[in-house]
């Protein structure tokens, strides 16, 4: 149970600060009915991040953002993390999908859906994740957070370590 939740803690702070916390602004409630789309794939951003999928999870990350990190970074960052402990039975549920204004570095879109997923094993307290999705086109990609971003300008992963430059 201690490791679970010490790598649960751990995946929660990567997911928040790559992508996602509300920054404290108060959205508007929307039905998460009305945009479910957004519910479906934060969910499987978190079930890629849980299950080591960093390389898929970053196809799906923001163009603006993949600018600033490559597929190989991004992965040798999570990995660093430790965020892979899936194990197949985690339950995801979508609790709230919000209007989410949002001006964030490198993002030219100024809406987004805040997403709001609690996670848990069965007979386990699980967590409660609150991220960010916006469209691009068509299709929905995730946003870095500000204190990943603040690494990254820094040269830095989310956990402090140097990024390594691409081979």
């Amino acid at each position: 149970m201690t490791r679970f939740l010490l790598v649960a803690l751990a995946a929660a702070s990567v997911l928040a600060a790559a992508g996602c916390g509300s920054g404290g602004s108060t959205p508007a409630t929307t039905a998460a009915a009305k945009d479910g789309t957004a519910g479906v794939f934060m969910a499987q951003i978190l079930r890629e991040e849980i299950n080591g999928q960093w390389a898929l999870q970053w196809r799906s990350l923001h163009p603006g953002h993949q600018a600033l990190i490559s597929r190989a970074q991004y992965v040798a960052c999570s990995q660093r993390m430790g965020t892979n402990f899936g194990t197949g039975d985690e339950v995801f549920r979508v609790v709230d999908i919000r209007d989410d204004p949002i001006k964030v570095p490198g993002v030219p879109q100024h809406t987004s859906k805040l997403v709001t997923i609690t996670f848990h094993h069965p007979g386990k307290q699980g967590l409660t994740y609150h991220m960010h999705a916006v469209r691009v086109g068509a299709q929905w990609k995730w946003i870095l957070g500000g204190p990943f971003l603040s690494k990254l300008a820094r040269g830095r992963c989310l956990d402090g370590s140097p990024l390594q430059p691409d081979a």
